[in-house]
């Protein structure tokens, strides 16, 4: 079937590295690049911690709209199959 959904949705799944999930083993495949080595958020302690970690799923299509990341973080993204877009604005841009 093809997908011909306007805004079609996508899974968004904060939990899969939880240690009681199989998905965990997904971890062992992927490291942060060196830049990103620094996890500042480890500071707060695990109960202040903002979620960190997601998996992403969708078809041909999805996506997200405009938005700022929670908490003002910055991420780093692997596609593991497909393609992703992104559009960048210059800071202060309204």
């Amino acid at each position: 079937l093809a997908q011909e959904d306007d805004a079609p949705l996508y899974v968004f799944d904060e939990d899969f590295a939880d240690e009681h999930r199989k998905t965990r083993a997904l971890l062992d495949d992927f490291s942060p690049p060196e830049v990103f080595q620094e996890d500042l958020f480890q500071y707060l302690g695990e109960g202040a911690r903002p979620p960190f970690r997601w998996i992403l799923l969708g078809p041909r299509r999805s996506g997200s709209s405009i938005h700022i990341d929670p908490c003002s973080t910055a991420a780093w993204n692997t596609v593991i199959s497909g393609r992703k877009r992104w559009v960048l604005f210059p800071p202060g841009t309204p």
